[in-house]
């Protein structure tokens, strides 16, 4: 009996040890193939997107277009740009099609008014295109060249709204200086300092700050001017509007009246200044002001 009930046991073991090494060679199939569809994803991804762009078969009439931008024939692009919208108006090429029509009337024909039409086009046909961030870049050079400052603030503050990061900062530059040239001092400054609020790029930051106290120079205000020009050189000391901030700073002095100052900075920065030539410029007009003061009985002596 004990026997019986022993090798009863035994089979009842060996069974149990089967189902386990059962369930851990499908456990260890399951991890496998898991592994390998997380590898095979992306590729499979990228082939339905090949694929997908294959199958559109606007993509010989853009290729066709492209190859003519790029030999200069802006007239034929621009005619096999439009066979693309006016065909093929669901195409992944369509937008940028559209947008192109508007790049090479803008950029390459100097025909403005029929750039704006095709770029009034674009945000009509594709407003949610990404090309849309680009025409209403372009629109607002548009503006400023053509000196609607307002019409060109407009659009950058669009773009501030729908774009972010560095892009955002160099809008809100623009705005300034296009209130700049409103001769809106004030509200150029205001759109300055909101720029400094979120720290603007390496290359944006110096300009930012020397423009800045270009308004209160402007102003007549040079006691504000000559902080904020240090300002400048105390944090861009390697930067090219350093030696323009110390010239500034040099200048605001000399319009304060301390001319023995100014010209103690004049001297200081003409080792240094890129043109000499100027420093020299301002040298001379304080000499020959100074020559003016002397009384007439010392000039005959």
């Amino acid at each position: 009996m004990r026997e019986v009930r022993s090798k009863k046991s035994e089979i009842r073991s060996k069974k149990l040890e089967v189902r386990n090494r059962k369930k851990s060679c499908i456990l260890h199939l399951a991890s496998c193939f898991l592994s390998l569809a997380s590898r095979l994803l992306p590729l499979f991804l990228l082939l339905t997107a090949v694929i997908g762009c294959s199958h559109d078969t606007a993509t010989p009439a853009y290729e066709k277009a492209e190859d003519l931008f790029a030999q200069r024939s802006y007239v034929k692009a621009i005619a096999s740009y439009n066979t693309i919208v006016t065909k093929y108006p669901e195409s992944q090429y369509a937008s940028a099609s559209q947008y192109k029509i508007g790049l090479i009337y803008n950029l390459y024909l100097k025909d403005v008014r029929r750039a704006m039409n095709a770029y009034a086009a674009l945000m009509l046909l594709y407003p949610n295109s990404k090309e849309i961030v680009m025409a209403r870049q372009d629109i607002a050079e548009i503006y400023v060249k053509s000196g609607d400052y307002r019409k060109a603030i407009g659009e950058y503050q669009w773009l501030i709204k729908n774009t972010g990061g560095a892009r955002s900062n160099n809008f809100q530059y623009q705005i300034a200086m296009a209130y700049l040239k409103l001769t809106d001092i004030k509200q150029a400054r205001i759109e300055l300092q909101e720029i400094i609020k979120n720290p603007p790029s390496s290359e944006l930051g110096p300009k930012v700050y020397y423009e800045i106290a270009n308004t209160y120079y402007l102003e007549g205000n040079y006691k504000e001017a000559i902080k904020a020009y240090e300002m400048v050189v105390s944090l861009y000391p390697n930067s090219q509007y350093a030696y323009e901030a110390q010239l500034g700073k040099a200048v605001c002095i000399e319009e304060t009246g301390n001319l023995a100052e100014a010209i103690t900075l004049y001297k200081e920065l003409e080792k240094s200044y890129p043109n000499p030539g100027v420093i020299k410029i301002r040298l001379d007009a304080i000499e020959a002001r100074e020559k003016k003061n002397i009384p007439v009985a010392l000039k005959e002596n």
